[in-house]
């Protein structure tokens, strides 16, 4: 009974807000403006800090340039307030009504926020510890104020990036840190190792410095360092909004203040201007200011902990000054972490000098020596350029005192040694495989000839498919620049993006290339070899995130390859350094929280619950916060540019004319100065363009972020309640309307959650404010008139329909998002409305779109999936509908005049006639006959070529002349075959060449009636008729008037 008493006072809640609110909106204005009660019981994030929470981001322009609002309320995170809570931490129906009301906050003025009460706090990070004033309120001012995201005064994100992976020296990393510890910050100081550099600091203004402060602490309530249930884990109370002072510009410099310029170029863009930070430590160690240096050094770090390049300069500096010690604390803090052949190096080379081998008389450095080169092979062994490494151990092996091979067991131990070294190098696909396969033979034939040829063929098959393995290697990254300072990835389309794009194809092909086992340790079977093809992969993964470390994909990749390979932990490690990383990176957070929601198990109780939860919410708080630090950076980016554009034409402005001066040198100025100001307001216009562009996107991620965190809460904790430690997705829901720039998917998500896994009214509700919040978004209207469909709730939909669309129609600004509302509801209308209701809808569409067919409209209530009845054309005649392209068909009813006429309907292709004749009565328009070109099968070829035809022929077949056999004549008619009969005139008469007269008298007398004699066959005309009787051949063959 207590969960539905709770959940009738949540919708009673939420029915009572709405209908309390009262929206009156505005003819004038940015797109989305309305204007809402700020009573006690309404809060409107619009309206209550529009350059902060407005829905519409588009309103961020309305601000005063320069002006920047910040948070002056610290809280304590061991000590939760009701202002961090708000009244949404009371108990009961009050809780629920919390959720539907998006805050409860009094406008107050910026005077009153000026005169509140203030006190020093002091802050403390573990990074860059200071102290500071900032302004603070009472309590009471604090509980009647609204939740404020943290580090809304343009504060900069605090670097959480651990600079070393799986370190072993934990000593060595709390000696650094130590040693960079500062005790005291002033507000125009720059920290320097316990320093403060006065000369050459960038100035500072005190809202910078309290948002900072801000920030730091907001850094310190994470999950992970507080104790807090859910509930108080939202962002702290927002106190009376003070103004902080316009964003000033940067003091000039002097030309020779060159630290200060350098440490502005950092404070402005740390991750961006690399060449800032090399420049000012090299200024410093040139001025000979070491600790200056040192204490640059660890900021650098912080931002570029995998920078190898930098960490050797780093232990050359102090290897200079003699300060050995602190050249070691570096190496334990850096080697285990970063497989680096330079980095390693250096490392041996200060092992070998710390360790004299000539002096050593109980063999203690010797084997310190071996240990640290065996600790090298092991981490950067496998390294393709490694090589240089594995000649020097095996020399340093050969030095060892002993004879090789000799019967002592100092040679003997030394045989073996090497032996083992020699068989590990072969197998490492190096430049210098082949080299020391050859020295490997030379040792084995010199020990043992029979023995050595036994061991030569038991490892020729691993350095045969080594040496072919880095011929690939090689070709695959020929064109690699393997670095470790990375730079961050050009935008597409800009300068570098396509550089950058390529080296990271060479980086992905290597990784694909190792993935696919070139050195067959997957067909032996066994795990260990199995965990060498793991090792390989992870460690040319790690060497691509030094490079392509603010590429996102690349950390994903790699993580999700230990994942599906058992191995959590170095997956793990992947993930938080690349969210150390990438802190704007949604890909990680999401892929980080979905492990933690995975491996984490869930328990019954309460508390499990909501412990479950903190450590599920927690990858979503760092983005979240990183991503709202963005939008202030950017906002402040803005302020200093808009500012500077202020200064550039103050200072230029135009001087008055004084005196008596003509009209046309007074036009002239006049000119000029409308000039100035035209170009003046063009570059402003393009600064507040694209700085509302880059907001509006920041604003889509963050929404996006929260969305994705409330589907996350939902499925560990629930629904949950406003307010308890079980705080659920509704917790979510309230949190991330608090903090704002939410756009409307936000209410479309909440909405569709409570529609189908909890309550149908609450999502009723949730449709019902955000519609007065974004009155002006087609798509938020249309997804509210789809839920009302679904839920077969007409009337309420076309009530939605008529006044979202009157609205957008009412604007020419407006206009086009009216369309796709049109469209839906013209396809809804076209299956389930009325003809004269669909005939209306088409005749507003033609009047509000004419420009669009009305034949498109018409089909479209027609259109099926997949098909467009009134689109399709049917096949009727194929012959005609679907000839092919190019395919002549030749027209014989037409008679070709000049032609003679064809016996049998043939036609040869004759070489002769090259194109078909045509009708026309001009002659000398018909194309001419081509000369035909000299036989290549004249003289003997055409001869051979003639007799091979004639043997193919079977035996019996007639032999001719020409290629093609003549048709048979055609038949005469009858009366012509009886006339001819009768003709004895010698002139008509035709005899075969050849026959003499006895022949032909022989074959006449003895011809038959029928005419089927082989001797009148023999004598036949070429055009006698085929049925011709004897008689009548006998006539017409008549020959010099002699029968």
């Amino acid at each position: 009974m207590a969960d539905i008493s709770a959940e009738e006072a949540f919708l009673q809640s939420m029915k009572e807000a709405a209908d309390a609110e009262a929206v009156q909106y505005e003819a004038e204005g940015a797109n989305g403006k309305q204007t809402e009660s700020t009573s006690s019981d309404e809060y409107d994030p619009a309206q209550a800090v529009p350059d902060i929470f407005s829905p519409n981001p588009a309103q961020d322009h309305l601000l005063s340039p320069g002006v920047v609002r910040q948070n002056s309320s610290l809280q304590s995170p061991d000590r939760p307030s009701s202002a961090a809570t708000g009244n949404v931490s009371a108990t009961g129906p009050q809780d629920q009504a919390a959720y539907d009301d998006d805050g409860r906050s009094q406008s107050r003025s910026m005077s009153d926020s000026s005169s509140s009460s203030s006190s020093p706090v002091n802050i403390q990070t573990s990074n860059v510890p200071f102290s500071m004033d900032v302004s603070t309120k009472s309590a009471t001012e604090e509980n009647s104020d609204l939740s404020d995201p943290q580090g809304f005064a343009g504060a900069e994100p605090q670097s959480s990036a651990v600079p070393f992976v799986n370190s072993t020296s934990d000593d060595a990393a709390k000696q650094a840190q130590s040693q960079t510890h500062v005790p005291e910050q002033s507000v125009s100081g720059i920290v320097l190792n316990g320093a403060v550099h006065a000369a050459s600091d960038p100035p500072v203004s005190l809202s910078e410095a309290a948002s900072e402060a801000q920030t730091q602490v907001a850094a310190e309530t994470a999950p992970e360092h507080s104790t807090l249930q859910p509930s108080d884990r939202r962002a702290p109370a927002i106190g009376q909004q003070k103004a902080a002072p316009a964003v000033a510009l940067p003091k000039a410099r002097l030309p020779n203040d060159t630290i200060g310029i350098l440490e502005d170029r950092i404070q402005e863009d740390p991750r961006g201007d690399v060449n800032a930070w090399l420049n000012l430590i090299d200024e410093y160690r040139n001025r000979g200011k070491l600790e200056d240096a040192r204490a640059t050094y660890e900021r650098f770090f912080l931002v570029f902990p995998a920078a190898a390049e930098q960490w050797v300069a780093y232990m050359q500096m102090e290897n200079d000054a003699n300060n050995l010690a602190a050249k070691e604390r570096i190496m334990g803090t850096t080697l285990q972490g970063l497989p680096n052949l330079r980095l390693w190096s250096t490392y041996l080379d200060h092992v070998r000098r710390r360790n004299d081998v000539t002096r050593d008389t109980t063999g203690q450095s010797r084997k310190t020596i071996t240990d640290a080169y065996e600790a090298a092979l092991e981490h950067i062994g496998i390294d393709k350029d490694s090589g240089y490494l594995w000649q020097e151990y095996i020399q340093f092996l050969k030095s060892r005192p002993g004879e090789t091979g000799g019967q002592s067991w100092q040679g003997q131990q030394k045989m073996d040694q090497l032996r083992e070294a020699y068989r590990k190098a072969i197998k490492v696909p190096t430049q210098a495989t082949v080299p020391l396969w050859k020295e490997y033979d030379q040792f084995e034939m010199a020990m043992n000839k029979a023995t050595g040829r036994k061991f030569l063929m038991e490892e020729s098959a691993d350095y045969v498919t080594a040496r072919q393995s880095y011929i690939q290697v090689s070709n695959i990254t020929r064109n690699l620049r393997r670095i470790t300072l990375p730079s961050l990835p050009p935008a597409l389309g800009f300068d570098g993006d396509r550089e950058y794009a390529e080296q990271l194809d060479i980086w992905k092909q290597w990784i694909q290339w190792e993935k696919e086992d070139p050195l067959v340790f997957l067909k032996a079977g066994t795990e260990s070899e199995r965990q060498k093809w793991r090792n390989r992969v992870v460690f040319v993964y790690k060497q691509a995130v030094m490079a392509m470390r603010f590429w996102p994909e690349m950390w994903f990749e790699a993580a999700n390859f230990c994942f599906e390979n058992e191995m959590e932990s170095v997956g793990s490690e992947f993930l938080m350094q690349g969210i150390d990383a990438n802190p704007e990176s949604c890909l990680l957070a999401f892929k980080r929280a979905d492990r933690i929601e995975l491996t984490t198990p869930n328990e019954e109780s309460d508390d499990g619950v909501a412990r479950r939860g903190v450590a599920v919410r927690e990858p979503y708080d760092k983005v979240l916060d990183a991503l709202y630090d963005l939008i202030t950076k950017t906002k402040v980016r803005e302020a200093r540019e808009l500012a500077k554009i202020e200064a550039e034409y103050g200072a230029s402005g135009v001087e008055q004319p004084e005196g008596n001066k003509e009209d046309d040198d007074d036009n002239t100025d006049e000119e000029e100065v409308d000039n100035k100001e035209k170009r003046k307001a063009a570059q402003l216009e393009v600064v507040k363009a694209g700085t509302a562009m880059q907001i509006t996107l920041l604003s889509k991620i963050i929404t996006s972020a929260w969305i994705a965190l409330m589907r996350a809460m939902r499925r560990v904790q629930g629904k949950g309640k406003v307010g308890d430690k079980v705080g659920g997705s509704r917790q979510i829901f309230t949190d991330a309307r608090k903090r704002g720039r939410l756009l409307h998917e936000m209410y479309v998500a909440s909405a569709m959650i409570e529609y189908h896994c909890y309550e149908p009214e609450a999502a009723k509700r949730i449709f019902e404010r955000g519609l007065k919040l974004f009155p002006e978004e087609e798509t938020f209207a249309l997804e509210y008139i789809k839920h009302l469909m679904l839920t077969n709730d007409l009337i309420n939909a076309r009530v939605i329909f008529e006044t979202v669309v009157n609205r957008l129609t009412s604007k020419p600004a407006t206009l086009p998002k009216a369309k796709p509302l049109y469209a839906f509801f013209h396809d809804f209308e076209s299956k389930y409305g009325e003809l004269t209701q669909i005939i209306k809808l088409e005749k507003r569409m033609r009047e509000h779109f004419p420009d669009d067919p009305t034949l498109s409209a018409f089909s479209r209530r027609f259109v099926q999936p997949g098909v467009d009845p009134t689109a399709i054309r049917p096949i009727i005649s194929p012959a005609v509908q679907t000839r092919p392209k190019g395919m002549v068909v030749p027209d014989s009813s037409l008679p070709v005049q000049g032609s003679p006429t064809q016996r049998g309907g043939y036609q040869a292709n004759s070489p002769k006639r090259a194109f078909p004749l045509d009708d026309s009565d001009n002659d000398n328009e018909r194309p001419r006959k081509l000369a035909r070109g000299e036989s290549p099968l004249k003289g003997a070829a055409g001869r051979r070529l003639e007799q091979q035809k004639r043997g193919q022929q079977p035996q019996g077949t007639p032999q001719f002349d020409h290629a093609l056999p003549q048709p048979p004549p055609p038949t005469l008619p009858h009366a012509v075959t009886h006339l001819l009969g009768g003709f004895t005139d010698p002139g008509l008469r035709f005899y075969e060449a050849g026959s003499t007269a006895s022949n032909r008298e022989l074959a006449v007398g003895t011809a038959s009636l029928d005419g089927t004699s082989p001797s009148v066959a023999s004598i036949r005309p070429a055009y006698a008729p085929a049925d011709a009787t004897a008689s009548t051949i006998h006539a017409i063959s008549a020959y010099d008037g002699n029968v």
